[in-house]
């Protein structure tokens, strides 16, 4: 199974480590920073895809990656977005949308602490 991995922040290097305890899952990993966290902690060497998931680029992204899944582990924080009025509004509408125009499963991974 091949699981593509939307956001390399604290909670998608989480996710990749749960991820990685199965040898038989194919992760690949997307996030548009130079260096998030994932890369900066040494859980993933680099991210696979250097893009910005939107509704507009899912379609090339999914014909490049070809996942069977994909977990959205991006936060308004790992986007950069700030916290200004509404942006998690704008968030869980892009999560929504992307879930709904897809044509694989998309999970939205959200954490409500960090270590």
């Amino acid at each position: 199974m091949r699981i593509l991995v939307v956001g390399a922040g604290p909670t998608g290097g989480e996710v990749l480590r749960q991820l990685f305890k199965n040898p038989r899952l194919t992760v690949l990993t997307l996030d548009p920073r130079d260096n998030p966290h994932a890369v900066a902690h040494r859980i993933i060497p680099q991210v696979d895809f250097k893009e910005v998931l939107t509704p507009l680029t899912l379609e090339k992204i999914l014909k490049q990656a070809s996942p069977d899944l994909i977990l959205l582990a991006t936060t308004t924080s790992d986007m950069g977005w700030g916290s200004l009025t509404g942006v998690d509004m704008l968030a869980s509408a892009m999560r929504d949308e992307l879930a709904t125009i897809s044509d694989v499963p998309v999970i939205a991974v959200s954490r409500s602490g960090q270590r």
